[in-house]
């Protein structure tokens, strides 16, 4: 027996796999030996920021001959703590056709992962805070307790890692076989089609001396000598540190409206703030339960008008939107500079109520769960302030709604509530918590498109 052969023998005994080595290669005199040797060559994972967060959407294989889906199945592979939900085959290294090719994708189950129990119950549960494995911040409480935000987040960047394994044996097009195995592939790359649609950037402001990093995406051909329409997004305090891509992994309250199928009907520029750790700690939070305006509201303020100036934005369509802290600060902003917004989007938040007075003329859409024990009993009494002083509001009445719901069927109920003509609309779900209410709400196509339809 040659050298090379027994080498190449041994490394089938021991589960090794030899790529790239002509010498190797050339040992394999059997298709069998060298379907063993050369099955997956490449794994890499594609992810989507959901509502609750950044997570792998489908993995990409790579194999040296081209297969074809339809001789495969989910239980042909396994992906480490998720469920395939689909297998497909490419000659590109994406899900945009199901073909024949060398690359197999395994699309993931995705299943809303955010908690929609009592958060101040969960806060004393030691086990369940131990199980959490979902990196939401330590804002997780704060809308249950009745108190503020903690100065200090503990949110991560998501763990984007999956580890995946070829199970049965696999027969190529050709007729090649690539033999079933032990072993646990980790992906090589990452794509990131949500959060690379967006470019970092840091806003100086001249009057404060401070810094603000902020994602800014501009529409697929920008012509700055056209003019879009504008989405103001600022996330909650959970998002509050030292990541400046931070709003674009939380939760999907900025990217959602970059997505293609929603920026063929709503092309639009999209700013997204990142008010980091560096600043609580400089200038304070930008938000308090004391509803004043802090110096970070200043920042955030500035730097939107900064944006507005620089870039091809139709003042008539700026639509401001938030959860939490990023609700609060659109009422801050819409409350001082009242002709700013064509119409805000409010989800989970709430303000001094005799403050928000000013806004019963406003165009909103306002999301709550009946389980958050701020914003709900919060934006009850502001919509009652409301319609004393003679604005009326759509809401729709209990039962409330269901998040779990069809999107068809919320969005068939949202257009019943438009279908009102009402300037302020009020939409109450089921349960839930603070946080949990942003997991589902920008998912809801209906309400971006009543949006979008709303001009100054």
């Amino acid at each position: 027996m040659s050298w090379k052969k027994a080498i190449l023998l041994a490394g089938i005994a021991t589960g090794m796999i030899f790529q790239g080595n002509p010498g190797v290669e050339a040992a394999a005199k059997t298709p069998a030996v060298v379907s063993s040797v050369q099955g997956i060559e490449q794994v890499t994972v594609v992810t989507k920021t959901y509502g609750d967060g950044e997570l792998p959407a489908y993995v990409v294989l790579k194999y040296p001959e081209s297969l074809d889906s339809r001789t495969l199945k989910t239980s042909d592979f396994s992906v480490e703590g998720r469920t395939i939900e689909k297998v497909q085959t490419n000659t590109e290294p994406n899900d945009a056709q199901d073909v024949p090719g060398c690359y197999v994708i395994l699309k993931l189950q995705h299943t809303n992962t955010a908690f929609d129990g009592n958060l101040a119950q969960r806060a004393k549960s030691d086990d369940a805070t131990k199980q959490d494995a979902n990196p939401a911040g330590k804002e997780k409480a704060a809308g249950d307790t009745g108190v503020d935000a903690p100065m200090v987040s503990d949110r991560q960047a998501p763990d984007l890692s999956v580890k995946v394994s070829q199970l049965k044996d696999l027969t190529a097009q050709n007729g090649k076989t690539y033999a079933a195995s032990s072993t646990v592939y980790n992906a090589s790359s990452t794509v990131e089609n949500d959060v690379d649609r967006f470019t970092q950037h840091v806003y100086k402001d001249p009057a404060t001396g401070y810094e603000m990093p902020y994602n800014l995406y501009l529409p697929q051909d920008y012509d700055p000598n056209k003019l879009y329409p504008l989405v103001f997004f600022v996330a909650d305090a959970s998002a509050n540190i030292n990541n400046d891509k931070t709003p674009l992994f939380q939760g999907n309250g900025a990217t959602v409206w970059t997505e293609p199928a929603e920026q063929a009907k709503h092309p639009c520029i999209v700013l997204a703030p990142q008010y980091t750790d560096d600043l609580v700690k400089s200038i304070g939070m930008m938000t308090t339960d004391e509803n004043v305006w802090t110096p970070g509201l200043t920042l955030v303020t500035d730097l939107l008008q900064d944006v507005i100036r620089n870039y091809a934005v139709d003042t008539s369509r700026i639509y401001g939107t938030g959860q939490s802290q990023g609700g609060m600060t659109n009422i801050a902003i819409s409350d001082r500079y009242p002709d700013l917004f064509a119409a805000q989007w409010l989800v989970a938040c709430q303000w001094n109520v005799q403050e928000m007075a000013a806004m019963k003329d406003k165009t909103l859409w306002i999301t709550v769960c009946s389980g958050d024990n701020k914003a709900f009993p919060g934006m009850n009494e502001a919509t009652a302030l409301w319609e004393s002083l003679g604005s009326p509001v759509a809401r729709n009445a209990s039962p409330w709604w269901d998040s779990k719901a069809p999107v068809a069927d919320l969005d068939q109920k949202v257009r019943n509530l438009a279908a009102q003509g009402k300037k302020i609309n009020y939409t109450v779900f089921a349960d839930g918590n603070h946080m949990y209410t942003w997991s589902f709400a920008y998912g809801i196509d209906a309400i971006r498109d009543w949006l979008f339809a709303q001009k100054k």
